[in-house]
């Protein structure tokens, strides 16, 4: 993917490049994101599980990276982790990227924890579809 566009870091990135991972790569690449997971689910085991269910990319540009995994259920194009490094702000970079991938898939979604990625997907279009609820039961 080609184009110049500047990342919500403010970094321009002239070229994202785009390549498929062994799933056995992405689930190390993605280890520690397992605390992001809103249902407080994921673990090390948990990721090798994601990234053999779904399709591992991995996305480039200078000096950053980003590796994420997608499973295309009943029409939708689910983001099961994603895990970026590097002075540029993936977020608004990859959901475009992802969308494009997703062609002919009904949606993308994906669930987070995180406020300020709520906040960047809703600017491009997302909206929130549900809640998780969790009560621990051994305080």
């Amino acid at each position: 993917m080609v184009g110049s566009r500047r990342s919500g870091g403010g970094v321009a990135v002239e070229t994202i490049h785009l390549s498929r991972l062994p799933h056995e790569l992405a689930a190390g690449l993605l280890a520690g994101c397992e605390h992001l997971d809103p249902s407080g689910k994921t673990n090390r085991h948990t990721l090798g599980d994601m990234a053999r269910a779904g399709q591992c990319f991995a996305a480039t540009a200078e000096h950053a990276q980003a590796v994420y995994v997608v499973r295309v259920v009943n029409g939708i194009a689910w983001v099961d982790a994603c895990k970026g490094s590097g002075p540029i702000d993936w977020s608004a970079l990859l959901l475009n990227v992802i969308e494009k991938q997703a062609q002919g898939c009904a949606s993308v979604a994906f669930q987070t924890k995180r406020p300020g990625l709520v906040r960047k997907a809703k600017r491009q279009g997302y909206r929130v579809a549900g809640w998780i609820l969790k009560k621990d039961m051994h305080p």
